[in-house]
């Protein structure tokens, strides 16, 4: 898993040098790629299991606070980043 100064390194990609880059690779950028994108689902994973969560009674979305029933508001940004498509 990265560390999120090692995400921000790997965003700023082609900007900084690799040799001044928190990522170190031998394989260079392409195992970047991979542990980024490993992080990433990671990340994923996680959300998906916040997606709704236990509020006193009730189960709602942390972000736009609909119930699983009314599913996410259309701007609920939790809902735009678990999207399939």
């Amino acid at each position: 898993m990265l560390t999120k100064k090692m995400l921000e390194d790997a965003a700023r990609c082609k900007v900084m040098e690799c040799i001044r880059c928190t990522m170190k690779h031998d394989n260079g950028q392409d195992g970047c790629l991979a542990e980024v994108a490993q992080t990433a689902l990671a990340y994923r994973a996680m959300m998906e299991r916040l997606e709704y969560v236990t509020a006193g009674s009730l189960i709602t979305c942390p972000v736009c606070g609909l119930s699983p029933a009314l599913g996410h508001m259309k701007n609920c940004e939790l809902a735009a980043l678990l999207k399939e498509v």
